[in-house]
């Protein structure tokens, strides 16, 4: 939990560190066009002054609270308007729009500070912030064109496969309503996932959707295949002096993220660590109430007979498997 708060912590320092950069970049960005109407109309220049000036001397005569003090600041007042005067008249002398000078926010909203007068939080915050978790998710590309929105359901058949109860697109139809219930619950369940099957039956893409959904809702998702988890596991564990600060991320974020997916599990090496490792990954998000997803071509017999007793009595008892069949869409669309 301590950990989930630091890296939530972390994204957004990160984002406000972004909006003081873009503010900077504003005010020189003004800098550099009130240099370049200076040097085009010299008069412009020797006018800001005067009125800086002027303003200065008027700020001062409100703390002294002098006996005419009405009447100075009256005369003040006119001679700053009328250097204003004679500033709109060269700006239309040469035809220089009237906000020329001022910052060029990103975001007119909150002018680059993440913040709307209210004090909320602005639109292009919580943008910055999915963002950040995209990335961070190691599947910034693949959601893009996988997700509920491009689904189709029609690519599955609607004829008897083997001996199962439902067709394939009926059966699709009953993983969908589980997955966007496990999406529109998420906070609400206890629940994980467990798809298996053969390739190219939609395990990987389903994922995506998911993903997508609870990243937009700015919750944190790893996405990693077995290979790879394991890959920043030996990493992390045999090679700290030369450990780099994504690998050392990613392995915090396998227990911390709100929702782990473990893509392919089975093609990786299976040895003593790598199910020791799988274990301890599943058994402390189940301590901690973190969301797995596991998706894997095996049969249900084969994850018996490949993981240890341990892993697979988590899994059967705090997984939803949902099994996908049918013929490989990959081949079809071919």
């Amino acid at each position: 939990m301590k950990g989930m708060v630091r890296l939530k912590k972390q994204i957004v320092e990160n984002i406000m560190s972004n909006y003081n950069k873009k503010r900077l970049k504003a005010a020189r960005d003004a800098d550099k066009r009130r240099e370049q109407l200076y040097d085009k109309v010299p008069d412009m220049g020797e006018l800001d002054k005067q009125i800086s000036l002027l303003s200065i001397k008027l700020s001062k005569l409100y703390l002294t609270k002098s006996e005419n003090m009405e009447e100075e600041v009256v005369k003040l007042r006119n001679s700053i308007q009328s250097f204003k005067k004679q500033k709109s008249d060269l700006y239309a002398k040469y035809n220089i729009q009237d906000n020329y000078l001022d910052y060029d926010y990103e975001c007119k909203l909150c002018n680059d500070t993440g913040y709307d007068n209210d004090g909320k939080r602005c639109k292009c915050f919580n943008k910055e912030i999915i963002k950040y978790l995209y990335e961070l998710s190691n599947m910034i590309h693949m959601i893009s064109k996988e997700n509920f929105n491009t689904f189709d359901i029609n690519v599955f058949s609607n004829e008897p496969y083997e001996n199962e109860k439902y067709t394939p697109k009926q059966n699709m139809y009953n993983i969908l309503d589980t997955c966007e219930d496990f999406c529109e619950n998420f906070h609400r369940t206890n629940l994980n996932l467990l798809f298996y099957g053969g390739t190219g039956l939609g395990k990987t893409f389903m994922c995506n959707c998911i993903a997508k959904e609870l990243i937009d809702k700015e919750k944190t998702v790893l996405y990693q295949t077995a290979f790879n988890l394991f890959e920043i596991l030996e990493n992390h564990k045999f090679n700290r002096q030369n450990e780099t600060e994504e690998n050392r991320m990613q392995y915090n974020m396998m227990f911390e993220s709100d929702l782990l997916i473990i893509d392919d599990l089975g093609t990786e090496f299976n040895n003593s660590f790598t199910n020791a490792e799988l274990f301890n990954i599943i058994n402390e998000r189940l301590i901690t109430d973190k969301k797995t997803i596991i998706s894997t071509n095996l049969s249900l017999e084969q994850l018996a007979q490949t993981y240890s007793d341990r892993i697979m009595s988590r899994v059967f008892n705090n997984f939803v498997p949902l099994k996908f069949y049918g013929k490989d869409l990959r081949w079809e669309s071919k």
